[in-house]
């Protein structure tokens, strides 16, 4: 497989690493309790953090916003039979092994930013041509602006370009990994609540020309190999978002910068939170760290409500 490298600019990895080095954390949860962190309802101190080893997960934890929305959702009880399978999965799919190369931590003051590989699976619903004013019965190929007609092929949602390109690597994750994603969406089922479940469902369930989404309720699957995410919120992310960790690795906490917590996902755990709001990015580590992260692109507001505006047509279903 040809990877695609994927860089953020120096000025925002500077930040990650300024944050980081005023990260300040306790490994002692027992006189650190998350009700003495959020006094209020709100972290006490800017700069503070407090980090959560999975260790301290019984199987799943909900953290509550102080309006009650969901603040992250972090969950460690896959079946070692799924876990066990993660890594070896991933590199017979990829059938790269030179992608998998251990990390190592930079040395102090060294920390220059590092491309790393990333393959976005997506479906995303942005810059459609809009049908909100268009006659219901003309056929949508017969309109015209002005001297030219209507790009009907910009009406529906469409896949990224990876998803082409890649096609058959796509195929052979979801055929190897399968029992992984119905397990995690019949997790998400139970767990989440049914106001933050139900909206990702919607959108999947909404997809056109009857396609499936195999990583349900969210749309949208990108693999990150052995990254180094600068600090970022992924503005065009509808509400939640999932990070499931396939790693064996020391470090690499993923941070979540406003809400001060620190989260040791290891092998097989994953969580689910706000990336459009909350500012994350990942710590320094050594081994190898892949993600697949799960998504759904905020643009499919405008289809789910109205087709892009073209649910009135008559040659629209």
């Amino acid at each position: 497989m040809t990877s695609r490298k994927m860089l953020f600019g120096p000025s925002l990895i500077t930040k990650v690493w300024s944050w980081a080095a005023q990260y300040k954390v306790s490994k002692n949860l027992e006189s650190w309790h998350l009700q003495d962190f959020y006094p209020g309802g709100h972290k006490s101190l800017e700069d503070s953090y407090i980090c959560m080893p999975m260790t301290a997960v019984d199987s799943g934890l909900e953290l509550q916003n102080d309006d009650s929305s969901l603040m992250a959702f972090v969950c460690t009880a896959m079946p070692k039979d799924l876990k066990d399978l993660l890594y070896p999965s991933l590199v017979a799919c990829l059938d790269s092994p030179d992608l998998f190369s251990v990390w190592l931590p930079s040395p102090a003051n060294e920390n220059l930013p590092q491309p790393f590989d990333c393959l976005h699976f997506s479906w995303y619903n942005r810059y459609t041509t809009k049908g909100n004013d268009a006659p219901s019965d003309v056929h949508p190929y017969e309109l015209h602006l002005g001297n030219s007609r209507t790009n009907m092929w910009q009406m529906l949602p469409y896949t990224s370009s990876d998803m082409a390109e890649y096609g058959q690597l796509f195929n052979r994750l979801v055929q190897a990994f399968q029992d992984v994603f119905l397990w995690i969406g019949s997790a998400l089922q139970v767990h989440l609540p049914e106001a933050e479940y139900s909206a990702p469902v919607q959108v999947a369930e909404s997809l056109p020309r009857n396609v499936i989404s195999h990583v349900e309720p969210f749309i949208s699957l990108v693999v990150n190999i052995n990254a180094q995410t600068a600090a970022h919120c992924d503005h065009f992310n509808k509400n939640l978002c999932l990070a499931l960790a396939i790693s064996d690795l020391s470090g690499g906490g993923l941070v979540l910068k406003e809400q001060g917590l620190v989260l040791e996902l290891q092998n097989g755990d994953f969580t689910v939170f706000c990336s459009s709001e909350a500012t994350h990015f990942n710590l320094d580590y050594a081994g190898v760290q892949v993600t697949f992260v799960m998504q759904t692109d905020i643009g499919f507001d405008k289809w789910t409500a109205e087709r892009n505006g073209w649910g009135h047509s008559s040659y629209f279903c």
